[in-house]
């Protein structure tokens, strides 16, 4: 019985020892003395596979198909790359930088043509926040005023006065006001109007209190310049 014994367990040791030898393992084609002329047909590298892996070099060394066994029986399911360029093909790309937003242009000032304006006009300028009454090319009343700012832009151009009133008020979304003197700007939102809520004019008020379009004036050059203009009179309002 226990030389039967025996027996078996010597079949059993040949058999796991044949099918270690031949079951995975792939030997190279032609071996050679140095690891850099073998060929494997799977494209494994052993001088990659040693320099990559410190730990595998110290027990196996270069031997090349120590190597190539260890990667078939250990390296696959340890997630180890074969070759230089495995490793490279799993490397996560470089992020792509989002271009940066790009800065909205400021608008364009439209071409004015002046010589529509004559010698009797109105004229605004924004940069130096003044109104300047020209009157047969002599300035007639000239004073400090406020325009719109940021997103409340005065709209710059040759406007005529195409309404005048004396004494209204005006409405809109944030303010109620009564005003003496009111003198629209063509055919928009705006106009001149004196702004006896105001303390100061000129300078640059307009930039953190500024109006919502239209050409605040002090209340007695408001009540002035409505004395001295009729509708119709041209109005060019520029930087």
């Amino acid at each position: 019985m226990k030389k039967m014994m025996k027996m078996i367990l010597a079949a059993l040791l040949i058999g796991f020892t044949v099918f270690f030898a031949n079951a995975d393992v792939v030997r190279a084609e032609e071996p050679a003395a140095n690891p850099t002329a073998v060929v494997y047909p799977d494209g494994f590298d052993p001088v990659y596979y040693a320099n990559k892996y410190a730990d595998v070099k110290a027990v196996f060394g270069t031997d090349a198909q120590l190597l190539y066994n260890h990667y078939l029986l250990f390296g696959k399911a340890e997630k180890r790359f074969k070759n230089l360029a495995e490793e490279q093909a799993a490397a996560p790309s470089a992020p792509v930088q989002a271009a940066a937003p790009a800065v909205p242009a400021a608008p364009a000032v439209p071409a004015i043509d002046t010589s529509v304006l004559g010698k009797t006009y109105i004229d605004v300028n924004i940069t130096t926040q003044t109104l300047t009454y020209i009157v047969d090319g002599k300035v007639a009343l000239a004073s400090p005023v406020v325009t719109g700012n940021r997103g409340k832009s005065t709209p710059i151009g040759i406007y005529p006065i195409t309404n005048m009133v004396a004494g209204t008020k005006l409405v809109g979304p944030t303010w109620n006001v009564w005003v003496d003197r009111w003198m629209r700007l063509g055919d928009t939102h705006c106009g001149l109007h004196d702004a006896s809520w105001r303390g100061a004019f000129g300078g640059n008020v307009y930039m953190t209190n500024g109006s919502h379009g239209c050409v605040n004036l002090p209340h007695d050059v408001a009540i002035v310049l409505y004395s001295m203009i009729v509708p119709g009179t041209l109005v060019n309002i520029h930087f």
